[in-house]
């Protein structure tokens, strides 16, 4: 409505100029002109494609420091090129108005307008637009966007996750994706001097980006995190579990300790284990080369450079082995083919003993808070390898259906690079959604908790943007965040990334693939493991195409390491 009332001042001060140069001919006509010109936007993708927490340095902002230092970003690059930080509120140009989508693991909070409006005086002046946020809960978003897209819906920047049809993969293959390239070097110099350029090269396709990963902690070890007074009642220390079927008797004794509860927590059809077991019970890593939630290739270190489909690999099916070996004796709970919701909240509905999570660094605080117990952490894996899997976990991009992509890319780069904007919409507002500590992290407000509060959206720092700038929060170290960031910048990145294949023309295998694996995964990867049932899974496989499939990304591995 302002930037209507605006519009029509602005046209009725052009009808009175217009009268006055027609009474008065001979008068020098003199006044000033402003032009924009938007980077034009295509939504291009071909690729398609299986299958914790972080935190701040100080509440100062020590994150954005460290990041500057180790980019060797200068303090003129502070205000970004494209964003309009001096815009006159009050000018004839009317405010953007954009929808942001992304999910909560905590229950929705009751009260996002405020948030948005301490957001929008702060956008109002910066760029020049206001934001509308639309969180939803994890276990419904996909369902959501499908939805909204499908009716077109106004959605101008969302996270896409890491399977199913809101993942990177899926939606660039289906063109939903806006190319982002133009916008980010005119809207977002920032954010690509702060996201580093292997990260950006996971989500770009034939050199063009289609979203942007969040820059987050996605280092993030694999634990089998559980109940810590159950599991100091099994006698069992952690340093004599050393693999996977160690944990088989830690599953036994929790069992004797309290019967009601099942060992495993499973959810959503997975057991939330990224990786393959071998016959010994060790955990076997291998790069899907962005393939996605589909899992169905893959390299490993024997490998070499070639190419294999996951399913026919022998850790595929120890893995399934010991899982239907798990379930057989009651420790993997029993209808997690039918629970969708995250596979903690089993522990904290007090149905479950623990769980399998990838942990962010710090994060074993939330994972306490949100599981209402406090948790042991068993670490099954400190050294885990950045692919592209990984970094396209979480990113934020811009639909191609969004009426306000450069609006959208500005806030992009707020989101990645103002500190205040990103404790905003992470932690709410101080005074209200929390307070400040006398060390500076950040705790709730007196006499409030997770479920009290009426702006907690849980610790989702690794996905909203920078989450490097967030504020920590207490019994947190107060330079988490410096240790993540340091923790990410030199991780182990897989000589793969940046390698994107093309699907073109694999359309019709890739869908009968996608239902393959939706049909039989889930039941063998929690315990319903059959000879017949996996035989008759891999024939299925075949049928569809997965060596064509294989054959034609296997092709293009080869041309981009000839390349490199």
């Amino acid at each position: 409505m302002r930037g209507k009332i605006r519009r029509l001042w602005a046209l009725l001060g052009i009808v009175v100029i217009l009268c006055s140069a027609c009474q008065a001919p001979k008068q020098e006509r003199a006044g000033e002109g402003a032009s924009a010109g938007g980077a034009k936007t295509v939504a291009e993708g071909t690729e398609s494609g299986p299958g914790g927490t972080g935190a701040e340095a100080s509440a100062g902002g020590s994150g954005q420091a460290a990041i500057e230092t180790r980019r060797g970003a200068g303090e003129n690059d502070t205000a970004a090129a494209g964003t309009n930080s001096a815009a006159d509120p009050d000018d004839d140009e009317d405010i953007a108005e954009i929808e942001i989508m992304f999910w909560t693991l905590a229950g929705l909070p009751r009260d996002t307008a405020s948030v948005e409006e301490a957001i929008n005086k702060i956008t109002r002046e910066k760029i020049h637009t206001e934001i509308h946020l639309n969180i939803l809960e994890s276990g419904n978003y996909v369902q959501q966007v499908n939805l909204m897209m499908a009716g077109d819906e106004k959605i101008d920047l969302m996270v896409t996750l890491p399977g199913g049809s809101a993942h990177f993969n899926s939606m660039t293959a289906q063109n939903q994706l806006t190319d982002l390239t133009e916008l980010l070097e005119e809207y977002a110099p920032q954010l690509l001097k702060t996201v580093p350029e292997k990260w950006m090269a996971a989500t770009a396709i034939d050199g063009r980006y289609y979203a942007v990963p969040s820059f987050g902690d996605k280092v993030t070890p694999l634990y089998f995190v559980c109940r810590k007074d159950i599991f100091d009642q099994t006698g069992i220390s952690k340093e004599q579990i050393t693999s996977m079927k160690d944990l088989e008797v830690l599953f036994g004794k929790a069992l004797e300790a309290a019967p009601e509860l099942a060992p495993v927590a499973a959810a959503r059809r997975v057991l939330g284990i990224p990786y393959f077991v071998d016959a010994d019970g060790n955990l076997v890593k291998y790069d899907g080369l962005g393939d996605g939630d589909n899992a169905i290739i893959g390299i490993m270190d024997k490998d070499g450079t070639t190419i294999v489909n996951n399913y026919e690999r022998e850790e595929f099916i120890y893995t399934c082995e010991l899982f239907r070996n798990w379930y057989d004796q009651g420790y993997i709970y029993k209808d997690c083919l039918n629970y969708n919701d995250v596979a903690r909240q089993q522990v904290a509905d007090n149905v479950a003993f623990g769980y399998f999570g990838t942990i962010s660094t710090g994060g074993e605080v939330t994972e306490s808070v949100f599981c209402n117990h406090e948790m042991e952490f068993i670490l099954l894996d400190g050294n885990p390898l950045l692919t592209t899997s990984d970094l396209r976990r979480f990113t934020w991009a811009v639909p191609a259906t969004s009426t306000e992509k450069e609006a959208a890319v500005k806030f992009l780069n707020l989101l990645y690079t103002d500190e205040e904007i990103l404790n905003l919409i992470t932690w709410g507002i101080e005074g209200s959604h929390y307070r400040v500590m006398a060390d500076g992290s950040i705790d709730f407000p007196e006499g409030q908790d997770r479920d009290s509060c009426s702006y907690y959206i849980g610790d989702i720092t690794p996905i909203l943007g920078n989450g490097f700038l967030a504020k920590v929060r207490s019994e947190q170290d107060l330079d988490l965040r410096e240790k993540a960031l340091a923790l990410n910048l030199d991780a182990n990145i897989s000589d793969f990334v940046g390698f994107t294949f093309s699907t073109d023309g694999l359309e019709n295998e890739i869908a009968a693939m996608t239902n393959a694996v939706e049909e039989y995964r889930p039941s063998l990867m929690c315990g319903a493991y059959t000879e017949e049932y996996y035989e008759e899974f891999m024939k299925k496989m075949r049928d569809v195409g997965v060596d064509k499939y294989i054959d034609a990304i296997q092709k293009q591995l080869h041309g981009f390491l000839g390349g490199h």
